[in-house]
């Protein structure tokens, strides 16, 4: 069986083998902006779970996952700079905290930490595979995960990684609150030093198991902890070299790589650059080689001869977030209208330039989560909207503070434009810009603002996890912005006990209505992910990542 297959579901009985929770994790999301939890941390926030004893349950038949074999080692191009640097753009102000796992509150510093740690599994666009962990097998009952460590795997400084490591590794990294899929871990054994065996409180392995793709899995040395923060020490293809504070994360390849033929390229530095405009003149000006390109500076670069281009549909998507335990937006009639407040269509033709997707719903139409029944229902229109309000004891209108990550520029003008179509629907929107450095304190912890505009950073084909950090009980959103809803959470909680889509999306459809209906969250747009780089300086076949805040660079490399 191929990687990535992780359970067989030999039924569809109903099985009372307890409920569960979990919670965000995006693996966290974090919103873009970003912030915590919305799993992919926050910002985008992740949550996690799995169940059972749901309808739809299922009965997991354990089974291991085959070694991943790594790629055959073909002759270098003739193109190929065997010492080339990638100049690669990033805002480090606005994307980046520290290199600690347990400490960074932004997630998308996983664009470079993906670089430097090699995580327990690995993601793909439709499948896991295996990381650190080479195979594993998963208990009947979804609550025990034996992991079979990759052979020979050393750390950057040539150490061994060890199941001590890997042991030490998580339970760090689950004293962060951004980590709520590693909340279900209730303890690990090391039965021989290629063995690390999992338990968890609850049946959420396959949630489990898409975390620990991400930051939540990563692995280090358990002596580098204290010092994880700055000086980090892992086993992926590259290793820190330098890091100034605002200005540069340079990283050269890891001598010790267990797959180091993927990652042609020797080094890369992360360039401080601006997202928007100014990532798009440092890419053409050279000052930089490769960008993540926000969708409305496409058009900037599609005719360029001189400029590559790689876009992938991902999951993704920008929303509003309701602060529902205060008004005016405890009040489900006002969200509901706020549904229909928005231009969807318009937005995605003018701020995106028609390569993203308007968004409906949370999920696209090619997700397995897609609701047909709900299909493009909530198109913008002012007069539905203004009725709701006045039904809903608000015939005068309702004003709101939404809260915008400054340095985005997306975000920003996106807000300007929602402020003149909510102004139609009977909303008074102020804007109100926040450093995403604050947005975890001020936003979620002291209660600032009625909404957020961010990023919704999902986890690829692991559906459901965007769910639940923000709605099920211990979810880091859930709590903060009282979003949290325990009519949905079994069905939620459910999705979570594995990454197939034949369970995932009934369920899903079936959530995603819901929130809908109760304007639990108001999606606008599907962000696609798009990387620019300079085709005269960078060879290989690019392929955008799945997702914003993350990297692709296998295979790529610097031409001479």
């Amino acid at each position: 069986m191929r990687e990535g297959n992780l359970f067989a579901y030999a039924t569809s009985e109903r099985h009372d083998m307890g409920r569960q929770h979990s919670s965000p994790d995006r693996r966290t999301s974090p919103h873009r902006g970003r912030a915590p939890d919305g799993r992919r941390a926050g910002g985008k926030i992740r949550g996690r779970a799995l169940v059972a004893g749901f309808a739809a349950a299922v009965i997991f038949v354990p089974m291991a996952v085959m070694t991943m074999s790594s790629p055959s080692v073909a002759a270098a191009p003739s193109d190929e700079n065997p010492t080339g640097v990638l100049k690669y753009g990033f805002d480090i102000n606005d994307e980046f905290s520290n290199f600690d796992p347990a400490t960074e509150t932004n997630d998308c510093g996983y664009t470079v930490m993906s670089l430097i740690y090699q995580s327990m599994t690995a993601p793909g666009q439709y499948a896991i595979s295996g990381g650190v962990a080479k195979s594993w097998t998963v208990s009947p009952n979804a609550e025990t995960i034996t992991f079979n460590l990759r052979p020979g795997i050393e750390f950057s400084n040539g150490q061994p990684v060890t199941d001590a490591d890997v042991s030490a590794s998580l339970l760090n990294t689950k004293t962060s609150p951004l980590r709520s899929s590693l909340f279900a871990i209730q303890n690990i054994t090391t039965p021989n030093p290629e063995t690390v065996v999992v338990q968890l409180s609850r049946p959420t392995a396959g949630d489990f198991l898409w975390a620990l793709t991400y930051i939540d899995g990563s692995v280090y040395p358990a002596s580098t902890i204290p010092t994880a923060a700055t000086n980090p020490i892992g086993a992926g293809p590259f290793e820190l070299k330098s890091y100034q504070p605002g200005s540069s994360i340079d990283v050269v390849k890891n001598p010790h790589y267990w797959d180091s033929a993927a990652y042609p390229l020797n080094a890369i530095d992360f360039v401080q650059v601006g997202i928007g405009p100014q990532a798009v003149s440092a890419l053409t000006s050279g000052a930089v080689d490769m960008i993540s390109l926000d969708p409305e500076q496409y058009a900037e670069v599609e005719h360029d001869p001189n400029i590559g281009t790689s876009i992938t549909q991902s999951y993704d998507y920008i929303t509003i977030n309701t602060r529902n335990n205060t008004a005016p937006f405890n009040n489900v009639g006002v969200r509901s209208a706020l549904e229909y407040a928005v231009n969807r269509a318009q937005i995605n033709k003018v701020l995106f330039a028609g390569v993203g997707r308007p968004a409906y719903q949370p999920f696209p139409p090619n997700s397995p989560g897609y609701n047909k029944t709900v299909g493009n229902k909530y198109v913008y229109d002012p007069t539905k909207a203004k009725a709701m309000l006045a039904a809903a004891g608000y015939k005068h209108g309702v004003s709101f503070k939404l809260e915008v990550p400054s340095g985005d520029t997306t975000l920003q003008r996106l807000a300007t434009v929602l402020q003149s179509e909510m102004a139609a629907a009977g909303f008074n929107l102020s804007i109100q810009l926040i450093p995403p450095s604050d947005l975890l304190t001020d936003v979620y912890l002291h209660g600032q603002g009625n909404a957020l505009l961010s990023a919704n950073l999902t986890n690829g084909p692991d559906i459901s996890n965007t769910f639940e950090s923000e709605y099920e009980p211990t979810g880091f959103p859930a709590k903060y912005l009282g979003t949290e809803d325990l009519a949905i959470t079994p069905d939620i909680e459910a999705a979570n006990a594995s990454d197939a889509a034949s369970l995932q999306g009934p369920l899903m459809q079936k959530v995603g209505a819901i929130v809908m209906a109760q304007g639990l969250e108001t999606p606008i747009e599907f962000e696609p992910s798009i990387i620019a780089y300079n085709k005269s300086v960078v060879g290989g076949n690019v392929v955008a990542p799945i997702g914003q805040c993350r990297s692709n660079l296998a295979g790529i490399y610097v031409k001479k």
